[in-house]
Order: structure tokens, then sequence, then C-alpha cells
């Protein structure tokens, strides 16, 4: 059972990954392409009741001290996820570092939102993490401008 869930966490975790990275890349604009990301997160959240939005978090918070087969193979997608979001922020943003940090900020405002909408049933969180994590990007990206 264990290793079919293990399974199951890392498929979902590669899917969920590339959906994300479609949607970035469906706005030409980095800095409107995040805020089109939380949005449709938002719209998804209230189209599907409040759902649970990612079960890769939900699995995470469930298991990180009971199993750790289980919490290395969370562990593992959250690194996917990091290590292709600071790709994709590297394309308007040079220094790995900062892109990199991006990556984590975009995840972790974005599982954070997702928790605070479904638990008070309104898509305002996922809406707000969305503008802060574009004034983030914004900010990187005037700054990297002043560098070259």
């Amino acid at each position: 059972m264990q290793q079919l869930a293990e399974e199951v966490l890392r498929t979902a975790g590669a899917e969920y990954g590339r959906m994300v990275l479609v949607l970035l890349d469906s706005v030409p604009d980095p800095v409107e392409s995040v805020v089109h990301l939380f949005e449709a997160a938002a719209d998804d959240l209230v189209a599907t009741g409040y759902a649970d939005a990612c079960p890769i978090a939900t699995v995470a918070l469930e298991v990180a001290g009971t199993d750790e087969v289980l919490r290395v193979a969370t562990a593992e997608v959250f690194a996917e996820w990091v290590s292709a979001g600071g790709q994709w922020f590297a394309r308007w943003v040079p220094d790995p570092g900062e892109a990199r940090s991006l990556a984590y900020s975009l995840i972790m405002n974005l599982e954070g939102a997702f928790m605070l909408s479904r638990a008070a049933r309104d898509p305002e969180p996922l809406r707000v993490a969305g503008r802060a994590m574009a004034e983030l990007l914004r900010t990187a990206i005037r700054r990297a401008d002043k560098s070259c």
C-alpha cells in the first residue's frame, strides 16, 4: 500500500507541476502570468466546491512525522517544483539564487493560500497571494534590469 501511495504522489506531483507551468506559459508577460495562475487556482477552487486543491501538500502535512517513505516522496516532488519554477523564473531573473527564491515563494504562496481559501471557503486569499507574488516578481525583474 505504501509503495502505491508513493507512486501516486510522484505521478500526481509531476502532473500538477506540469499544469502549473502550462498556466504560467499561457500568458506572455511574466507578472501577468503569475496573477493568471492564482486567479485560475481561485476559480478552480470555487468550481470544485473547495475540494482539496493539492494532494501533495495534504499528504506532506499528514505524514511528515510518521511515514518516512511518503515524506521523502513529497519532499522530492516539492524539490522538482522548485527546480522547474526556478528555471521558469530564470527567464526574467538571471540570478539563479533569486530565481530559486521566487520559485519557493510561488509554491509557499500558492499552498498557503489554498489552505486559507479552503478553510474560509473564500477565493480571496488566493487572489491576494497572486498579487503579492506578482509584486515580488515585478521587483525582482526591475532589480535584474538595473544590474544589466
